[in-house]
């Protein structure tokens, strides 16, 4: 299964920006590149995994380094600035950037107008008007790494909130710092399940290594992270079954094995209550998006336009 996208970075600072009118582009995943899409103008949808929203004007989605994702548009009118990232260049300057995953959900809350996002929208302005005007390596590799000191610190914490389907959907966490001061311990029990998932792993494992008792540690992971211990070994277990179901050719049962399941069946009905779909349907709902005729599709745009709604955000911080 080969749809990984290599991204030309013209720049040894290895960022890229554009902007675009995208009419359909199947799905692809950028290995070790964060990319991130901000829409000037219209409405655009995204399919990251097996999400889906539609984004409207101000906002912003970030899709992480190996998500699949696929961008479409109905909107004639439509407007993006795509902003690529090569983490793998920057890992030198953060640590576990890795492993770091990027949140910002815009289309949730519509919150447009908070700082945060008023800046992150200007920063990623910059990126395109630094990058188009001289390209000059030390002045973009200086803002990628200011880019990514703000969406390190403001766009990587989040919560888990289940709607009336029961499906998890994440939830960014606004000024961090001030919100939970357990989130480091919170953090650190979610990165050991990301790095123990196919691993017999239990709660009283973990409660252990944190000094707590197994019924403190369950409260308190349901409390702030909003799953319980189980959802939360099985959400991460589906992840990585999603992404090896994506990008290889292994057999469903193999995968199973590999993500932590007891079987293919253990697996298909935890992934049904994540996913809406069973892995197989998963599986083919991606190589339909590959198939010949699936190419990508750009629609002409003013640009000149597309400057005056760049500016906008320039002019908002």
């Amino acid at each position: 299964m080969q749809y990984v996208e290599q991204i030309g970075y013209k720049s040894d600072a290895r960022i890229k920006a554009r902007l675009e009118s995208i009419e359909y582009y199947p799905f692809h995943i950028h290995e070790q590149s964060l990319e991130i899409i901000c829409v000037l103008n219209g409405t655009v949808d995204v399919c990251d995994s097996a999400a889906t929203h539609t984004l409207t004007y101000g906002d912003v989605h970030m899709f992480n380094a190996g998500s699949p994702h696929r961008i479409t548009s109905s909107d004639p009118d439509s407007i993006i600035l795509t902003v690529q990232i090569d983490l793998n260049h920057y890992k030198y300057y953060f640590k576990d950037l890795d492993s770091t995953r990027f949140i910002c959900d815009t289309y949730s809350d519509r919150d447009l107008y908070s700082m945060d996002i008023k800046y992150l929208r200007f920063m990623l302005a910059k990126a395109y008007t630094i990058y188009s005007d001289d390209g000059s390596t030390l002045k973009l590799e200086q803002h990628g790494k200011e880019l990514l000191e703000l969406l390190t610190s403001q766009f990587t914490r989040y919560v888990y909130r289940q709607d009336e389907k029961k499906a998890a959907n994440i939830v960014r966490l606004q000024n961090p710092d001030h919100t939970n001061r357990n989130l480091d311990r919170m953090f650190r029990i979610v990165g050991y399940v990301a790095d123990h998932y196919s691993e017999k792993i239990s709660l009283s494992g973990i409660a252990k290594m944190e000094f707590l008792s197994p019924a403190h540690l369950s409260r308190y992971i349901k409390e702030t992270l909003g799953l319980s211990f189980s959802q939360l070994l099985s959400l991460t277990r589906c992840e990585n079954a999603a992404a090896m179901l994506s990008e290889t050719d292994k057999t469903v049962d193999r995968i199973a094995a590999d993500a932590g399941f007891a079987n293919r069946n253990h697996l298909a009905v935890q992934f049904k209550r994540w996913y809406g779909k069973t892995p197989s349907d998963y599986r083919k709902s991606i190589l339909d998006d590959l198939r010949p005729e699936a190419t990508i599709r750009h629609r002409p745009f003013d640009y000149d336009y597309s400057i005056v709604l760049l500016n906008i955000y320039l002019d908002e911080y």
